[in-house]
């Protein structure tokens, strides 16, 4: 036998082998991969906050340059003696200043997010709570006022019962939707104490995870510090691995790689969350002025769900709609025209002023990357969907376009000779 044959062969049949252990054990993998990842997780919230802060933090370092150049070139020390030591102190300094003022920020508009809006949302909550059932009134009103505009009578089928069992069932009674709205409004609340005492024995366990929670993400915080203030050490050493190991061609491409990945998800995260800021405050400011109810709780979900692409503004309307649809359905109705207006603004204005062509990928493409994204892992796909498929788009571009390139210059080449 050829023994480049062979060597298929065997080739095939590990793969093989491997694949139905990895099938087999296929529970195992994903398990063992999930306790990796949350081993991990202090590495990856501090990844994910340096990488956020990266553009600020850049900004700030170059802001202090000039007043420290100039601060070094008033120093009556003669250059040879000052070059080194002056450069690395300079160079220290500004690391410590942006880093100071990155930091400062950032905790400053957490404290006063969260100054302003728990307290707010925390109102708002309660006053939904003890005003539930004058808003569950206002609901089944609506939903008669529908049934008695319909045309047609629209009703859910109830089961009559006799005795306790549910086997027992006689007959199907058809029932109005606002008296079956009620009817399992009523049987919720009725269930209510019931599926509180369920989740007691669940208590520690949540009160557990949130604390690895608040630790893992204090922990990423401070993590997030040394990366961004050693980031050109760390990004010298893998170098160095990635040529002491891999073959210099593989280098390269895996540089451009990281190089257009990096660009693409500075674009997008950056755009994106401004985007968001500026759609929740105009959010905030309209409904002020039209004096809608939960302003402030209904502005927040709508400018944080505003960071998805496209499926982001009805997910946070929706909700929002509803709630006012409860309290007053006239509000609903001019909420509702209020967020469209929003949204054509954001999205003929806004996005593309902020947003723009950052990720040089057309909007169907976009679309085709929420898709692919949010069906494989829901909205953190659809998240970090977009970047990832701008960047293949681009690495794709850049291939054809070489490729054509080459045939175009072997066509011409081939005229040449013809001719």
């Amino acid at each position: 036998m050829d023994k480049k044959l062979f060597k298929h062969i065997l080739i095939i049949i590990a793969y093989s082998v491997l694949l139905v252990a990895v099938i087999i054990n296929i529970e195992w993998i994903i398990g063992s991969v999930g306790w990796f990842i949350g081993l991990l997780s202090p590495i990856l919230i501090g990844f994910a906050i340096a990488f956020v802060l990266n553009r600020p933090y850049m900004f700030f370092f170059k802001a202090y340059t000039s007043p420290l150049r100039k601060k070094a070139s008033a120093n009556k020390k003669p250059v040879k003696e000052r070059s080194e030591k002056a450069k690395r102190r300079i160079l220290n300094l500004k690391k410590a200043l942006a880093l100071l003022t990155v930091y400062i920020l950032f905790l400053a508009i957490i404290s006063l997010l969260l100054w302003l809006v728990i307290p707010e949302i925390t109102k708002s909550v309660t006053q939904i709570a003890s005003n539930f059932e004058t808003y569950s009134k206002n609901l089944n009103k609506l939903l008669s006022d529908i049934e008695d505009w319909l045309p047609f009578e629209f009703s859910f089928s109830a089961p009559v019962v006799e005795g306790e069992a549910l086997t027992d069932v006689l007959e199907v009674e058809k029932v109005p939707l606002s008296d079956f709205i009620s009817q399992k409004t009523a049987e919720f609340f009725e269930n209510f104490p019931e599926i509180i005492s369920g989740w007691i024995p669940n208590l520690f366990d949540f009160t557990r995870s949130l604390a690895s929670s608040v630790m893992n993400i204090l922990l990423g915080f401070v993590m997030s510090i040394y990366m961004l203030a050693s980031k050109e050490s760390l990004i010298k050493q893998l170098k160095n691995v990635f040529n002491a190991f891999i073959p210099k061609k593989v280098a390269d491409k895996t540089y451009e790689v990281l190089s257009i990945s990096n660009e693409m998800f500075s674009n997008f995260v950056s755009g994106r969350l401004l985007e968001a800021f500026i759609v929740g405050i105009l959010c905030f400011i309209g409904m002020t002025i039209c004096q809608f109810q939960y302003t402030l709780l209904i502005s927040v979900v709508v400018g944080v769900t505003n960071i998805i692409p496209f499926f982001g503004p009805f997910i946070g309307a929706i909700p929002s709609i509803f709630l006012l649809l409860v309290v007053d359905p006239m509000q609903a109705v001019w909420f509702t025209v209020f967020i469209i207006v929003l949204q054509q603004i954001d999205g003929n204005l806004i996005g593309p002023k902020i947003v723009g062509d950052s990720i040089g990928m057309p909007a169907w493409w976009v679309m085709v990357a929420i898709l692919i994204g949010g069906g494989l892992m829901g909205v953190p796909g659809i998240l970090i969907g977009v970047p990832m498929f701008a960047v293949i788009y681009r690495l794709t571009s850049k291939a054809v376009a070489s490729r054509l390139q080459k045939k175009n210059l072997a066509l011409k080449e081939a005229e040449k000779k013809d001719g």
